[in-house]
């Protein structure tokens, strides 16, 4: 993984200007992700605490809460995620926008859309606004979230970007104008690093990572965290990092031993991995292939149960008008208090 310097509590208390208790307080409340050492102590990453300064610095961003899913490998379940968590953030009263950032079109496909056939699209919108408007780019799809489409015709956004010193800025620029509209903005990136993905970057106030139980994965994650402590440097440093979800998951002793090899890596960044994985399922594979959403197609089934308990992990990290509904929704299908929520999620949401 890349490396940042670790922060005991009494270091980050310096930094912050509070006591050493109260940052033990925020760590335990989710606002500081931290690590724990094998003695018990806890540790802070220094980025952690430099995007906490720069948020306390600034306003609260108003409308949407933006988080982007990205990782720069392909086949990790980026698009199935994106699509699940908007719909039933959709089903639980938020207005939702998805926004498709990779040039391959599968998310705009997924949401119903035929990518090759679209002549405008959130491309054309970032790289001429004023010929392009958001509005004439933002669809209705027939699953509940809004979805802003891409098709091939972005591949080319390196070369084109290339010539624009202000790229960088360009998805942030476009998105200002809605972000009044919506309660949740997702962002499905590219697979790869390329300047729409680190736009996503300079763009998304959280980033969810998905990865897979292989090593691979695992040591490709190393660059991504490179990417996104450059981007918290030049130009969001408000970006955080929700935490990374383990998708396709099986029962096998090979899975079970690369998740705990995930957990204990970005452990070391103090950065959570979500309890409630995604398992490995035929059924995933069978919505994408009808063009639909599994959440869509069955939202009570066993198979959609996993999302929504994720979703909650990911709402007690982010918040937003969902989080509260969400825990009244579990609570009805439990029978587990909302104050008990928590428990919903298998345990302590925030902790990695």
């Amino acid at each position: 993984m890349a490396t940042t310097r670790l922060l005991t509590t009494a270091e980050v208390a310096v930094r912050l200007g509070i006591s050493p208790r109260t940052v033990v307080r925020m760590v335990e409340d989710g606002e500081l992700p931290a690590t724990t050492t094998q003695g018990g102590h806890r540790r802070i990453a220094e980025t952690e605490v430099e995007s906490y300064l720069a948020r306390r610095g600034h306003a609260a961003p108003t409308g949407a809460i933006t988080l982007a899913v990205a990782n720069q490998k392909g086949g990790v379940g980026k698009t199935t995620l994106t699509a699940n968590l908007g719909v039933l953030l959709h089903q639980l009263g938020a207005r939702v926008l998805l926004v498709d950032l990779d040039p391959q079109g599968h998310l705009t496909f997924t949401m119903g859309l035929d990518p090759d056939g679209l002549t405008q699209t959130i491309y054309d919108a970032m790289l001429t606004p004023r010929a392009v408007p958001i509005d004439n780019v933002i669809v209705a799809t027939g699953f509940g979230p809004d979805l802003a489409p891409i098709n091939l015709v972005a591949a080319d956004a390196d070369t084109e970007f290339g010539n624009k010193p202000m790229w960088g800025g360009f998805l942030a620029k476009v998105l200002a104008g809605v972000r009044e509209r919506y309660d949740y903005i997702l962002i499905d990136s590219a697979p790869n690093l390329g300047k729409l993905t680190v736009t996503a970057f300079m763009t998304a106030d959280w980033l969810i990572v998905p990865t897979q139980p292989q090593m691979l994965s695992i040591r490709g994650l190393q660059l991504l965290l490179e990417r996104i402590d450059e981007a918290r440097s030049d130009a969001n440093a408000q970006l955080q990092i929700a935490g990374a979800v383990p998708m396709m998951m099986q029962t096998t002793n090979a899975d079970q031993t690369m998740d705990q090899a995930l957990r204990r890596a970005l452990n070391i960044r103090a950065i959570r991995v979500f309890r409630n994985a995604i398992p490995y399922s035929t059924v995933y594979k069978e919505a994408a292939n009808a063009r639909s959403i599994q959440a869509y197609l069955a939202p009570q089934s066993k198979h959609t149960t996993p999302y929504r308990l994720l979703l909650a992990e990911i709402l007690a990290v982010v918040g937003g008008p969902a989080a509260a509904q969400l825990k009244l929704d579990l609570t009805a299908a439990t029978g587990v208090p909302a104050s008990a929520a928590p428990a919903l999620v298998g345990g302590d949401p925030y902790g990695a």
